[in-house]
């Protein structure tokens, strides 16, 4: 009895030593959890940071013409420099500003994210330029880790995204949503080139044997003023339109409420609510448009009361308050081998715009599609077929009475002659989709 008395006094203080190194593993392990789901959290607001930048970035390709030659010969150097260029933080170049600017929108941890480096990856002809944002934060602090003197960790992400322009070089096609129902030649009013046969004089705007852009995009940044087709005549020089008939709904379209500026319409048509709202059927590259197809000539062509839808759709869409410029929608303006500048009008819906020069987003920008030329409506009768060859962005500069429209020619998309595969949509609204491809 004795004996078993001195061996159980031999274990005395082990319990406090048990305790001591459950402790150190208790702690470890917090610091494990902690510290990994903080930076789990972390690396998921950086990626978001990223995914932002890197959208937004790509979308600078887009709106300053670079992918449709507005700035120049995109394989040169001088022009890409414009757009993007590859390094740390503080280029000057506007991708790389409109990325940063992003970035520093988005918080990690608690902090805004910050560029780390651009990379900039050009293709031939600025065929679908690529551009990747890191964002980084480098001093996220611990909570347990200092225990094992980790103070601070370093959460950072990358992502990758393209402007993608089909024109000339795949034969993937282009799905585009809110398209406005105007349907126009693929003739260019500005070009002194060969026309096709159907325009009745001037060049095309892409050509048709490949979908590139014609005339190096010479008509980008200019004006261009499009009519109504009036029966049984069609203006001459390719400056027209032919009113198409397109389904509104199943799905619902986003409309302005009726009681928005110039609105009061809403819901009176599908002719009036596909210009006034974002409409949400898809036209598609090779889309046959005309008799027996879901879109066709709407056969109010050429008659008073579809003017008259047209002229007040138009001004929902600007937000203007009379025809003719001035009238509070937002002003786009060309600017010869630069980015159209656009300023926020006085209606403009979003307060902070209104004034605001070389805004980023417009209700004025639409995009039509493009067909050959032909007469769709032979001795007045709506009954011919064609396809679509590409899609151009236009900004509108004021509606007019009688179903004219005054514009900004924007960018271009050709569609390939043979398209396959699925189509890319990248967000559905611009002829040159912008859309994440690596993260």
């Amino acid at each position: 009895m004795a004996q078993i008395s001195k061996n159980r006094n031999g274990e005395r203080g082990v319990t406090i030593v048990l305790v001591a190194v459950a402790m150190v593993t208790i702690l470890a392990m917090a610091a494990l959890s902690i510290d990994v789901v903080t930076l789990y959290v972390a690396r998921s607001e950086a990626q978001r940071a990223a995914d932002a930048a890197a959208l937004a970035a790509a979308k600078m390709f887009v709106t300053s013409g670079f992918t449709s030659w507005q700035l120049g010969d995109p394989n040169s150097s001088t022009v890409q420099d414009k757009v993007c260029i590859s390094g740390g933080p503080g280029a000057a170049a506007i991708a790389n500003k409109q990325a940063e600017e992003v970035a520093d929108r988005h918080q990690i941890a608690g902090q805004p994210a910050t560029i780390q480096s651009i990379n900039c990856n050009f293709r031939a002809a600025g065929e679908n330029p690529e551009i990747t944002a890191t964002v980084q934060r480098t001093d996220l602090p611990t909570f347990f880790g200092r225990i094992w003197g980790t103070r601070v960790i370093n959460a950072s992400a990358s992502a990758t995204a393209e402007a993608y322009n089909p024109s000339g070089s795949s034969s993937i096609p282009i799905q585009v949503g809110s398209v406005k129902p105007w349907l126009v030649p693929n003739c260019d009013p500005t070009g002194a080139a060969v026309p096709p046969a159907t325009c009745p004089g001037p060049p095309y705007f892409v050509n048709p044997t490949d979908g590139s852009i014609a005339n190096n995009g010479a008509y980008i940044g200019q004006p261009i003023p499009i009519s109504l087709v009036q029966q049984p005549t069609t203006p001459p020089g390719g400056q027209f339109y032919y009113a198409l008939n397109v389904p509104i709904a199943p799905p619902t379209p986003a409309c302005p409420s009726g009681s928005a500026l110039g609105c009061n319409q809403v819901g009176s048509g599908p002719y009036y609510d596909n210009i006034a709202c974002s409409a949400t059927f898809q036209f598609s590259c090779g889309q046959t448009i005309g008799l027996g197809q879901p879109v066709s000539i709407d056969p109010g062509t050429g008659g008073g009361s579809l003017e008259a839808k047209h002229a007040a759709a138009t001004q929902c869409l600007i937000h203007a308050n009379n025809p003719g410029l001035g009238s509070g929608q937002d002003s786009i303006n060309p600017n010869l081998l630069a980015p159209v500048t656009i300023i926020g009008g006085d209606n403009n819906p979003n307060p902070t715009l209104r004034g605001v020069n070389n805004i980023g987003r417009s209700d004025s920008i639409v995009t039509v599609p493009l067909y050959d030329g032909r007469d769709m409506c032979p001795a007045g009768s709506c009954n011919i077929t064609a396809t679509v060859v590409g899609f151009l962005q236009l900004g509108i500069t004021k509606g007019n009475p009688g179903g004219n429209v005054d514009a900004v020619i924007l960018n271009a998309s050709g569609c390939p002659p043979i398209p396959t595969g699925n189509a890319v949509s990248g967000g559905g609204i611009s002829p040159i989709p912008v859309r994440l491809i690596h993260q």
